[in-house]
């Protein structure tokens, strides 16, 4: 395996190489490597596990140090902000007939509305997200959040106005939810250790693709009682729930305080081993100090808007995810989590194209019930992609010395490869054969487990490759996964109606699956391509870093 052992010309120190970390330490030759009793460590099983990223060694406010409900409490809070943002953007789902009536709308009009929110997601989470490295986490929440309530207010209103009215309302819905993918994953890389991040990673994602799928079961039921307006109000009321939560129990994550070195390149814990560790430079930290740093206060944790980091250039950050498209990394970790998500906007958008007719004559009700089956798929893909992509990746960090590489977590890249073809043509068979309606919904199920590993995956990646610039990638990633689902809503309805679903959802499966089998190369090279762009530095070449 190429990642066990760096290309002849590798950086010699681990610690110099992104995304290589030292996780196991009892392997370790002990001839080739300094002594690393002094660091941080957690016992499992037979190994000594360290602590990576190392939390602060004299700051009782670094994150990484918190009590474990405080960290659950600030990821419980980002995880249902991001279940709510999925929520209202297939919400739509199981009252398009409903809306076409009203407006007078095509399907393929109104899908028009969905893609008026993907790509204003996309847009401007490149302006949100560099107040989030400079300001921080917590402002952009609660203001994101707030207008995201409005957004609902609004939509509630618009769904018995205009259809202008009301695509303008999906359009700022979606300025107002662009956050939701970018700054949850980097809100983990903040407070939890890389040895906790695959699970978590997973269960955000669950999260996401839970309110991309359970959003519609719900308003399926609303739309049929109350109407779609209703669906728009009763979600507002939990955003504005989730905003008073966050006012009072999420406080702030971003640290730029200094935290030892878990590379190999000291064999005390002195200041040579300290780096700054978000946007900092790598250089060496004064850690003389006469006055212990004294822990904040409830009140001191909550205040909205900290004073900015003065390391931070505003331009520098915003240019940063359009030069991170350059990095073969970054890319297919954007591809493939932009393709997996396809999947919930592909079903969203057509499940009443598909079953409001004859044979199946699905009502808004039934509609909604359809999206029970690919959340359960999400689930099985949960626990394949978070605590069994742990487990795979452990496994091969023992076998290379305790070593991890980013590319120990791209064997799972097969099997979500798998369940996305076989769930695909499972339900285009389904359907073309018009089979029991029991036969396409497990299909979509099956499907969903391979999304659900997909986005998991994507994000991991990347993430573990360029930890240091976690917010940056999740912008890059998160925006070029709302331009590929926005093609799709311009689309997808006119050509199931020339092709039929089989050929459609055979042409989109068989995109992802070429995709995914580039993490073939990406296991056996991706080192020497994480080698290359270190030495590039592409970043600091642009004059952005």
């Amino acid at each position: 395996m190429a990642t066990t052992n760096p290309h002849p010309e590798a950086i010699e120190e681990i610690g110099h190489l992104p995304g290589t970390e030292i996780l196991f330490d009892n392997n370790l030759d002990a001839s080739g490597h300094p002594d690393l009793q002094h660091l941080k460590s957690q016992t499992k099983g037979n190994s000594r596990m360290l602590l990576v990223p190392q939390p602060s060694v004299d700051d009782p406010n670094d994150p990484l140090s918190w009590p474990a409900w405080k960290k659950h409490v600030t990821l419980f809070n980002g995880c249902w902000y991001a279940f709510m943002g999925a929520i209202t953007g297939p919400i739509m789902a199981a009252g398009m007939e409903e809306l076409s009536a009203t407006f007078n709308k095509s399907l393929q009009e109104l899908t028009y509305a969905v893609g008026a929110c993907l790509i204003n997601q996309g847009v401007w989470n490149c302006v949100w997200m560099p107040f989030a490295v400079k300001y921080g986490r917590r402002p952009i929440y609660i203001f994101s959040n707030l207008l995201m309530g409005v957004a609902c207010i609004w939509l509630a209103i618009a769904s018995n106005k205009t259809y202008m009215v009301f695509l303008v309302g999906r359009a700022f819905l979606g300025v107002s939810q662009a956050p939701i993918e970018s700054i949850v994953p980097s809100t983990v890389t903040d407070i939890y250790f890389l040895h906790n991040r695959g699970e978590l990673i997973a269960m955000y994602g669950l999260a996401v693709l839970g309110g991309n799928e359970l959003g519609p079961m719900f308003s399926g039921f609303i739309v049929q009682d109350l109407g779609m307006a209703w669906a728009f109000w009763i979600v507002g009321i939990f955003v504005f729930a989730n905003v008073i939560a966050m006012l009072f129990f999420m406080p702030e994550t971003k640290f730029t305080g200094p935290r030892p070195s878990s590379t190999m390149q000291s064999n005390s814990p002195t200041k040579q081993s300290i780096k700054h560790k978000e946007n900092l430079p790598d250089e060496d930290t004064d850690m003389d100090t006469d006055t212990p740093i004294p822990r904040k206060s409830y009140l001191e944790e909550l205040k909205f808007w900290p004073a900015g980091d003065p390391s931070v250039n505003l331009l520098h950050v915003s240019l940063r995810p359009f030069i991170l498209l350059a990095y073969p990394t970054v890319l297919w970790s954007c591809l493939i989590y932009g393709l997996a998500l396809s999947w919930n906007v592909i079903l969203g958008t057509v499940v009443a194209q598909l079953f409001a007719p004859p044979p199946y004559s699905f009502n808004p009700r039934s509609q909604g019930l359809f999206f029970l089956s690919p959340f359960i798929g999400s689930l099985f893909g949960f626990v394949l992609s978070g605590q069994g992509g742990d487990w795979v990746a452990n496994v091969l960090t023992k076998r290379n010395n305790g070593v991890r590489e980013p590319e120990m977590r791209l064997p799972t890249c097969l099997l979500a490869a798998g369940f996305t073809f076989v769930g695909a043509l499972w339900f285009g068979l389904a359907w073309e054969h018009k089979t029991h309606w029991v036969v396409p919904v497990v299909g979509a199920g099956i499907l969903s487990v391979g999304s659900q590993m997909g986005t998991t995956l994507g994000m991991n990646y990347a993430l573990d490759c360029h930890k240091e610039l976690s917010v940056e990638v999740m912008i890059t990633i998160a925006a070029l996964k709302s331009a590929i689902a926005w093609v799709w809503t311009w689309v997808i309805n006119d050509f199931i109606d020339a092709r039929g679903p089989l050929a459609v959802f055979m042409t989109v499966a068989a995109i992802n699956v070429a995709v995914y089998l580039l993490c073939i190369p990406f296991y056996l090279y991706g080192k020497r391509i994480r080698i290359w762009l270190h030495r590039r530095n592409l970043l600091r070449a642009a004059g952005v870093m």
